[in-house]
């Protein structure tokens, strides 16, 4: 998969966190399963993983994870996954993030609300 990807953007924010196409369609599908229906295209997305989902990694090692589980389980899309869609009121106090996606997370699942928290204190 092409990853989109550039450190230096002129707001000085990195624009890792912005899905293309190619990879909205994987993230899409993925939802899906977990019977979520959205359009990650050109949405900005963070990702968690670890205990909790305490640790900000982002989509490159994301899909990663998804190669090579999907090299021993061919029928599984992604570790284990939970998404978080945000509406506008929670969008504007996580920086303007749209969705978070938790992965890995041996423990439960962070709360929307603490990702909003985690997502206003990560500045670039």
């Amino acid at each position: 998969m092409k990853f989109s990807c550039s450190f230096a953007s002129a707001n000085g924010l990195s624009e890792c966190d912005s899905i293309n196409k190619d990879e909205a369609i994987s993230l899409n599908d993925i939802a899906s399963k977990l019977g979520i229906t959205y359009d990650f295209t050109n949405k900005k997305v963070a990702f968690y993983t670890g205990s909790g989902g305490g640790a900000r990694t982002n989509k490159q090692r994301f899909f990663s994870e998804c190669d090579k589980i999907r090299k021993f389980y061919p029928k599984a899309m992604a570790p284990m996954t939970q998404i978080y869609i945000f509406d506008e009121k929670e969008r504007s106090k996580a920086d303007g993030y749209d969705a978070v996606i938790v992965y890995g997370s041996v423990k439960q699942f962070p709360s929307k609300k603490k990702l909003i928290r985690r997502l206003h204190k990560f500045r670039f």
